[in-house]
């Protein structure tokens, strides 16, 4: 009599035998129909040119993974086949993948690269200005390891400032998602607890290990931050497509945190430099002035100049005053005497106001002429002769000398320029002797 088997225990045995012959194997192939769960776990197809094979991939799998998965990928699976009983049917439950080479991880993330340049996420004009000493630092990064024992270093080295760390997953699947969450988290503190500067930063690592920093949704989220981002992603020989949207890319950590602040030494010894320029700059150019007004006495004559004409302006508003004030009673007392015919009043109008022209014309007409000459007195002054390259001979008792027979009474004297006093020794007269 044949042996009865029930529905649950058949199941059980073809999975069981399904799992002893085949686990541990290794395929390759093509990833399709790809779908994230909203448990995390990832459910996909495995297919070459004549067969395909349902996949599964749990989270706590996918997230120790360096890269992910997307539709048309050639990888490379490790895991077991076995069956799912309530469909019965038989999958491919994958516990490690990847690429099944580097020119194909390359490949895609040199079309992705061109996508995201022609959305304009890596244009030059979307770069947004290092602070040249910010306040507060952000740094997003691993709380673990040298990267961010060096970065604190180095910054409190040069010029310390307050950093802000984002401890985030700097490798696996995850990292990602943490990152994106750690640049938005920090555009979105309050404003007096915001950072004016985001480092993200790893230290070196495999291509693969790089690869979240590949990632589409980092990309975004660096253009899209308000806050300045530097990129220190791995060595200097390392590039990732975040250094291509990011405001700044340093070549390694230590160098995003010289980037980031200026050495507080060398600042200080070139203020102190500048300052003692200036110092001297300005004590020199006092002493010329003061030498040049002392040893030539010059005074402006521009100034006594214009102190005469404000007297003139002075003087000329209480004339035209006074010359109204008489006019106005003049006015009053011949509307007092006169007979108020209207003919006559209008022609005694008539000649007060052409008298009261006469009177501001003369006295327009005696400002002007003073003007004019004062003009005239400031344009011959000494001052502005000097300027027109002649040169004043004075004697070493500050009095001047006029004619060559004069000058021959001292054995040196000074010629006074526009722009300052040039002494001159006369040369001793050699005498023979026979």
């Amino acid at each position: 009599m044949e042996e009865e088997y029930t529905v649950s225990r058949l199941s059980a045995l073809i999975k069981r035998s399904m799992e002893q012959n085949f686990s541990k194997i290794q395929l390759k192939a093509e990833v399709s129909a790809l779908k994230v769960h909203s448990s995390g776990h990832l459910y996909f197809a495995l297919k070459d040119s004549d067969a395909v094979i349902d996949a599964v991939c749990w989270k706590y799998v996918a997230q120790k993974q360096n890269i992910k998965l997307e539709d048309g990928m050639e990888v490379k699976c490790l895991g077991q086949v076995t069956t799912y009983p309530m469909r019965s049917k038989y999958q491919f439950v994958v516990e490690q993948f990847e690429l099944s080479g580097v020119g194909e991880l390359l490949k895609i993330l040199e079309e992705r690269k061109k996508k995201l340049a022609i959305e304009g996420l890596f244009d030059q004009s979307k770069k947004k200005p290092i602070p040249f000493l910010p306040k507060t630092i952000g740094i997003i990064t691993s709380p673990t390891g040298a990267v961010i024992r060096d970065m604190l270093h180095r910054i409190g080295q040069r010029f310390p400032r307050d950093i802000l760390l984002w401890p985030v997953l700097v490798q696996g699947l995850d990292a990602c998602r943490q990152i994106v969450e750690a640049i938005d988290g920090m555009n979105s503190l309050p404003a007096d607890k915001k950072p004016d500067l985001l480092i993200v930063a790893r230290g070196g690592g495999s291509f693969e290990d790089l690869m979240p920093f590949n990632e589409e949704d980092i990309v975004r989220a660096v253009v899209r931050s308000d806050i300045p981002v530097i990129s220190a992603i791995g060595h200097e020989t390392d590039t990732t497509l975040i250094d291509y949207a990011a405001d700044l890319r340093a070549p390694t950590p230590t160098a995003a945190a010289e980037f980031a602040v200026p050495e507080k030494i060398k600042l200080q010894a070139d203020i102190s430099r500048i300052f003692s320029k200036l110092n001297i700059i300005t004590a020199n150019n006092l002493e010329n002035k003061r030498l040049f007004l002392r040893s030539n006495k010059i005074l402006d004559i521009r100034g006594i100049v214009a102190e005469k004409i404000q007297r003139v302006d002075y003087a000329f508003d209480r004339v035209m005053s006074a010359a109204n004030k008489l006019i106005a009673n003049k006015r009053l007392l011949l509307a007092r005497i006169m007979v108020p015919k209207p003919v006559i009043r209008e022609n005694v109008n008539d000649i007060f106001q052409k008298l009261q022209f006469l009177i501001f014309a003369k006295l327009e007409n005696s400002k002007n002429i003073f003007t004019i000459l004062a003009n005239g007195i400031e344009s011959n002054s000494h001052v502005n002769i000097l300027r027109k390259g002649f040169a004043f001979v004075e004697s070493p008792k500050m009095s001047p000398i006029t004619s060559i027979a004069e000058a021959e009474k001292f054995q040196s004297f000074s010629l006074i320029f526009s722009d300052g006093r040039l002494k001159v020794r006369k040369e001793p007269t050699q005498v023979d002797l026979f």
